[in-house]
């Protein structure tokens, strides 16, 4: 792992002894620090508070001493990342804390939260999230519309490939959005090929639908015990966004999130569980078959397919909770060598931009990249003629629970210029 100040390689040789020998080579072979994974208990827990910005201070101030009382072990509010609270004590359940019953806090990393954050998601935009599951995203971007004052009420459409993992999804929404549930449609679609628009313009108003000669009828299977996939139709949307009115729009979306499938090594509380599953498992997951290969691919083909769906002056942030270099700067790397300077730069990520070598008053320590140290490494990498591609990452950042106290993540904020060519 990178040095957080220096940017300097520096590995460890103090691996729990419990983790997989294959194991130990991938995270060899990916620059990464094993003594990360015996930091996992010293973590702490994260939630974050519901409809956040319509909150008042006294009553969060209220909420996180009542969070205290319920833990009964330290409770702050992240200072640099609104609306998101750390418990101490990871191993305290959220079945405990008055809040998460109330329906106040629902639990998220604060981690995946920067990810999402960082598309500056505004009243009004259509957001998509490409791989949506298991839906704490999808809550968080839907709260940032602030659909209750927006003028053109925004959406976001989530997609994920599986139904199992769709449902979770919609249990989730259906449980904490609120009235922000109107503003949330899920697909069940591949990724890397989904091809539906944003909604359409005025979707939400009776009129504008009735001047269009549409129905306002609901287009979505009737049935509440079983949803059929049907291509092109929300798997699981509020009515007047499974119109066939509403799923009639050609604009691109404002805001595209590709959190992109990976193998999880840098969801550090995701590797503790392998104690239960057993250790064969992880290599199952992440070491065993053409993973270094298929997983990179996957990710590179959602990230092309979420940027032509991102409209010319919108944003796409790709992050991934994967410490892999392979999975991470090569990806970005391969996209930024399809992709011209005139057409996708790297923007700073908001919330992280002024703390990469402050900590204290709850600020998250990020790390930089991982790029080769000296020219005999940029050889045997075989990355020399890539130079240009990884000063143009500059902006991207890696979280490293050494320093963040965070689970692992990588994250990078693109601004689409214009359309490119397709590849």
């Amino acid at each position: 792992m990178a040095d957080a100040e220096t940017g300097a390689t520096t590995l460890s040789t103090a691996a729990p002894p419990q983790l997989p020998p294959s194991f130990c080579a991938f995270l060899r072979d990916n620059h990464i620090d094993a003594s990360v994974y015996s930091t996992s208990r010293k973590l702490p827990r994260y939630v974050r508070i519901i409809q956040y910005r319509q909150r008042s201070k006294d009553f969060v101030d209220d909420l996180v001493q009542q969070i205290q009382a319920d833990a009964g072990c330290n409770v702050a509010k992240v200072g640099s990342v609104p609306g998101f609270i750390e418990i101490a004590d990871q191993g305290v359940r959220l079945s405990q804390i008055r809040a998460y019953i109330n329906g106040d806090i629902v639990g998220m990393d604060v981690s995946s939260g920067i990810a999402a954050l960082a598309l500056s998601v505004e009243p009004g935009d259509n957001v998509l999230d490409l791989c949506c599951a298991p839906g704490a995203k999808l809550l968080l971007l839907a709260d940032l519309l602030d659909g209750h004052k927006a003028t053109q009420r925004g959406t976001v459409t989530g997609v994920d490939i599986s139904p199992h993992r769709a449902a979770t999804c919609r249990s989730l929404v259906k449980k904490h959005a609120g009235s922000d549930r109107g503003l949330i449609r899920v697909f069940v679609d591949d990724g890397t090929t989904f091809d539906c628009k944003a909604p359409q313009h005025g979707w939400h108003d009776p009129q504008a639908i009735q001047a269009a000669g549409a129905s306002s009828d609901s287009s979505l299977p009737k049935s509440k015990r079983q949803k059929r996939v049907i291509s092109g139709q929300p798997w699981f949307a509020p009515r007047l966004l499974s119109t066939a009115y509403a799923c009639s729009g050609t604009q691109l979306y404002d805001r595209v999130l590709v959190d992109a499938e990976c193998t999880h090594d840098g969801s550090l509380v995701h590797v503790q569980k392998y104690e239960q599953w057993g250790w064969e498992q992880l290599d199952i997951q992440v070491v065993d078959g053409n993973k270094s290969v298929t997983v990179p691919t996957l990710q590179s083909k959602l990230l092309e397919n979420g940027w032509r769906l991102l409209k010319p002056g919108g944003v796409l942030v790709y992050s991934t909770c994967s410490l892999s270099r392979f999975q991470n700067e090569f990806v970005l790397g391969g996209f930024l060598a399809r992709h011209a300077e005139d057409e996708a730069i790297l923007e700073p990520i908001p919330l992280l931009a002024s703390n990469c070598t402050e900590s204290g008053n709850g600020s998250i320590i990020t790390s930089p990249i991982w790029m080769p140290v000296d020219d005999d490494e940029w050889d045997r990498a075989g990355l020399c003629q890539r130079r240009s591609v990884f000063s143009r990452m500059r902006h991207a950042v890696r979280l490293n629970p050494l320093v963040s106290n965070t689970s692992g993540m990588f994250i990078a904020r693109i601004k689409k210029l214009r359309h490119g060519a397709q590849k």
